[in-house]
């Protein structure tokens, strides 16, 4: 299903399989405080409900993770939106934009607003030119790190 000019439904199935479900807090490979489907509780508080409950209980429920998910995706395709120039944005396919609110996701907005380890990716993508935006994806220690992850995300880009 196309919402907000994503294909919503594949962005969150690709997260769930992507980032796996944990209930319990964890550490992720950037040491951030984490829990649910790969939810940066350092950099965004839990919602008073669930803190709550997670301190109740040490863990939250798998209906918990997925309001998470469902919010977190929300926040990061406005943010994702808020960075792009719109003439940007409307350049790409629903399934291209996918892809970038997937790596915002997992990586934060920083690499749509002149991060400086991804200035020819960010060119790439405002000139909407397919190839340099996969080679950018390829020559990064992001693809190194999300490996799979990484291969997936590059060949729904190259598709469209």
């Amino acid at each position: 299903m196309e919402t907000a000019g994503v294909y919503m439904d594949e962005i969150l199935d690709m997260l769930r399989e992507d980032e796996g479900l944990v209930l319990k807090p964890y550490r992720c490979p950037a040491g951030k405080k984490t829990i649910g489907y790969g939810f940066n509780m350092d950099a965004n508080p839990l919602p008073d409900f669930i803190d709550h409950y997670l301190m109740q209980h040490g863990f939250i429920s798998t209906e918990m993770a997925e309001y998470l998910l469902d919010r977190k995706v929300t926040e990061v395709i406005r943010d994702v939106k808020a960075a792009l120039p719109a003439e940007a944005w409307k350049a790409l396919t629903p399934r291209r934009r996918g892809v970038v609110v997937m790596m915002a996701y997992n990586m934060g907005t920083g690499f749509l607003k002149g991060d400086h380890r991804w200035p020819r990716l960010n060119a790439a993508l405002l000139a909407n030119h397919t190839e340099a935006v996969c080679r950018e994806m390829e020559d990064s220690a992001w693809y190194q790190q999300v490996g799979v992850r990484a291969k997936k995300l590059i060949s729904m880009y190259r598709k469209g």
